[in-house]
């Protein structure tokens, strides 16, 4: 079973918090220079981690690897004293509030690029904000002493956390879990990361080294997270999650001499937009990409541009893939896509669940697909095979649509 490219993410971000814990708990073991080198790592990477989003035009991502390293800066300079002490005791409280209400932000916010007034204001504002307000409390040691010694009096336990910090880093916890899983949103798997790190940090900040740990790993993740984020981007169909062109390009270097081969075409895609609307066309073609991705004999699915598709087989002939692409081609044409009367759908979603079986059918849809079918044995570069399975499509097209046919 494939694993998602949201799950994967949170997993890595999940990956990354336990490996620096583990590690914050096993330094004794690292050699002595290695150890006198770990509280400049953050300042390493850091640094690498936003070059990435600040060339890719990645706001959000940006902002948080600021955020991180001006967060680190300060916990360097300002809280290898007791917590007790000022401007300590101010620095950490501003630490365990403003981060995750930062992150919390970052991740409701929208991404703008930063190409925009408003990108540049997401990538900027919260580490400069975060660093002026240092600079205020440790201008006036009296300013929010009583109220961060308080809040580091009530701890809960054994961590240094309040219940008030300890809240709110749950919520950035939870809320990016949710963005991430439900909304897809690529930005979030780095909040998780964040939210967990940052609260293990703060939580248990006398630990020898754990600033030093927690952040280089927080630097390794944001650097990770962007650039797959960039791979996914650059290999992967944004509308149907299969992969793109270039992926299948890719995926031909390593097809060795025998593959095969199938482009499969929506049959009057055209009329469906223009009768049903390109919402509509665009959810048949997540219909047809979700068939194509189940399909067995070992087929990898590619969207190749428009409402056209890929098939590539690796290892199998043309026999050998012809009755999975049949079972493929009957899937799609007895599947029923159901066109609601939006008119009628009530405005309340548990009404509308609670009558949906009852609710008025305005038309049923049937898809049909096309589909032309090579294999390497037909000779010549991949570029060729692709050009001999369209010319069979074009067949299958002219001899009624919905049906195989072979180069």
């Amino acid at each position: 079973m494939s694993i998602s490219p949201a799950a994967y993410r949170i997993l890595t971000a999940l990956l990354c918090a336990a490996l620096a814990t583990l590690l914050c708990w096993q330094q004794h073991r690292l050699p002595a220079d290695l150890l006198s080198l770990l509280p400049q790592l953050p300042f390493i990477l850091l640094p690498v981690a936003l070059l990435i989003p600040l060339f890719s035009n990645h706001s959000k991502e940006l902002a948080t690897s600021l955020l991180m390293l001006c967060a680190y800066w300060l916990i360097r300079n300002h809280l290898q004293a007791p917590l007790q002490t000022v401007p300590a005791a101010q620095i950490f409280y501003l630490l365990c509030v403003v981060l995750p209400i930062n992150v919390l932000a970052l991740i409701w916010l929208p991404e703008h690029g930063l190409r925009h007034p408003q990108g540049i204001a997401i990538a900027l504002l919260p580490a400069i904000g975060l660093f002026l307000l240092a600079q205020l409390l440790v201008a006036n040691p009296g300013l929010m002493a009583d109220t961060s010694r308080t809040n580091i009096a009530s701890a809960i336990g054994s961590i240094h956390l309040s219940a008030l910090s300890a809240w709110l880093y749950g919520l950035a916890f939870a809320c990016a879990i949710f963005s991430a899983i439900w909304q897809q949103q690529m930005y979030a798997s780095s909040a998780v990361g964040c939210a967990l790190i940052l609260a293990i940090t703060m939580g248990w900040i006398d630990v020898a080294n754990i600033s030093a740990i927690m952040f280089t790993g927080l630097g390794l993740l944001l650097t990770i997270n962007i650039t797959s984020g960039l791979f996914h981007i650059g290999f992967y169909d944004e509308l149907t999650q299969i992969g793109n062109r270039r992926a299948l390009l890719a995926a031909a270097k390593t097809a060795g001499n025998q593959y095969s081969l199938a482009m499969i075409d929506a049959d009057h895609f055209k009329k469906i937009n223009d009768r049903f609307g390109h919402d509509l066309g665009d959810q048949a073609l997540r219909v047809i990409a979700s068939c194509i991705s189940k399909v067995g004999c070992g087929a990898k699915a590619f969207r190749y541009g428009g409402e056209e598709f890929c098939l590539l087989f690796k290892g199998k002939s043309q026999a050998e893939v012809t009755d999975c692409l049949e079972q493929l081609r009957q899937a799609i044409a007895n599947y029923d896509m159901v066109i609601r009367d939006k008119k009628a759908r009530p405005a309340q979603r548990a009404k509308g669940e609670k009558n949906r079986g009852a609710s008025r059918r305005h038309s049923n849809l049937r898809l049909t697909v096309s589909v032309g079918v090579v294999d390497s044995s037909a000779g010549g570069s991949f570029e060729q095979l692709i050009k001999l399975a369209d010319r069979a499509l074009y067949r299958a097209k002219a001899g009624g649509r919905n049906r195989l046919a072979f180069a």
